[in-house]
C-alpha cells in the first residue's frame, strides 16, 4: 500500500483553487485597477501567498482569503500610483554610496543562481515567464507567439512563478 505524500495532496488543492478562483480573481482586479499588467501580476501575487500559508490555511476554503489578499494588495498598487504620479523624477537623490565588491559579488553569484533556476523550468513555462516577467509582454501578445491559448499563458507563468518560488525556498534553507 502506498503512502500519499501532504505536499501532492496540498498541490492538488492548490491547482484546483487556482482553476477555480483565477478568471473571477482577475475579473475584479482589471475592475479595480483598470490595467491588466497590474490585474495579472497581483493575482500572481495573490496567489504566491496562499500557497507560502499553506501550512497555516485550508486551500480548500481558502478563496474569500484569496480575494482579500489580491485586494489589499490592489489598494496597495492604487496608492503606489497616486505617490508616483506626484513625484518628480528630478526630486529623486542620487544614491550617495557605492555598493562595496563583497555585495556585487553576491548579487552576481544569486544571478547566477536564479539564471539556473529559469533554465532549469520546462521549455513552455520558461518561455512564456521571460516574455512576461522579464520582456514585460502582454499574455494575448505571448499567445499569439506561442500559438496557444491566452489561459495557457497564464498557466504556464504561475507554474513558472510557482516552481521558482519553491527553489527560492530551498536556497533560503541552504543559506545561499
Amino acid at each position: 500500500m502506498s503512502r500519499v505524500d501532504p505536499t501532492d495532496l496540498e498541490e492538488g488543492a492548490f491547482v484546483r483553487l487556482f482553476n477555480t478562483a483565477v478568471r473571477d480573481l482577475r475579473l475584479y482586479l482589471r475592475r479595480t485597477l483598470r490595467r491588466d499588467e497590474d490585474a495579472d501580476e497581483i493575482a500572481q501575487e495573490a496567489m504566491l501567498r496562499i500557497w507560502n500559508a499553506r501550512a497555516s490555511v485550508d486551500i480548500d476554503g481558502a478563496r474569500p482569503l484569496l480575494f482579500r489578499i489580491a485586494s489589499n494588495l490592489a489598494i496597495d498598487r492604487l496608492r503606489e500610483r497616486r505617490r508616483w504620479r506626484f513625484t518628480e523624477i528630478d526630486e529623486t537623490p542620487e544614491p550617495a554610496e557605492t555598493v562595496s565588491a563583497e555585495r556585487t559579488l553576491a548579487a552576481r553569484q544569486e544571478l547566477e543562481i536564479v539564471a539556473e533556476a529559469i533554465a532549469a523550468l520546462p521549455e513552455n513555462c520558461r518561455a512564456a515567464f521571460v516574455m512576461s516577467r522579464i520582456d514585460g509582454r502582454k499574455h494575448a501578445e505571448i499567445a499569439a507567439e506561442m500559438g496557444i491559448s491566452k489561459s495557457m499563458v497564464e498557466k504556464h507563468v504561475a507554474e513558472a512563478v510557482f516552481r521558482l518560488s519553491l527553489a527560492r525556498k530551498r536556497l533560503r534553507q541552504h543559506d545561499y
